[in-house]
């Protein structure tokens, strides 16, 4: 399900020099979305999260994140690949043929990577793969990594 009308808001607490948070920042700006600098659950969507400001993996979360604005994120996806990050999406779901299925069906044209970690913590998920993530983008920021991760106090969530 798509959300037309109504404006997201987003949360970012890292590093506003960053290329990444440049293409972030523009493409929030055109659709109208809000950025907010400040922790309150009960106000941000989307979380962005920065993690390695070295690499240039982008882990973008599927529900409610990128099918929240399926266009939004093709668009933003397209611009990161165009600025040599490598987003890809990495969810909680079951690593089953129908949730790549239908991951793939929309996000077709972006030729990305899709990671479906079954219910484990994403960013633990991810590590074991050998693969540092520079930005997580995702809703539900307790899906990313435990409670207690530093993670979350470098990104001003406590």
């Amino acid at each position: 399900m798509e959300i037309e009308d109504e404006k997201l808001t987003f949360y970012y607490n890292g590093n506003q020099d960053l290329e990444s948070f440049q293409i972030l920042q523009t493409a929030l700006d055109i659709r109208g979305y809000y950025l907010v600098e400040f922790y309150n659950e009960f106000l941000i969507d989307i979380y962005m999260l920065l993690d390695d400001p070295e690499s240039k993996h982008i882990a973008i979360d599927w529900d409610n994140t990128i099918s929240a604005d399926q266009d939004f994120f093709k668009n933003l996806i397209k611009q990161f690949q165009s600025a040599g990050y490598k987003p890809f999406v990495c969810t909680l779901r079951a690593p089953d043929r129908e949730n790549i299925e239908e991951i793939r069906s929309i996000l077709e044209k972006t030729n990305i990577a899709i990671y479906l970690t079954d219910g484990n913590p994403k960013r633990e998920y991810m590590k074991e793969l050998g693969v540092n993530v520079h930005l997580w983008i995702d809703d539900f920021y307790p899906g990313v990594c435990r409670e207690t991760s530093s993670l979350l106090t470098r990104n001003s969530i406590e």
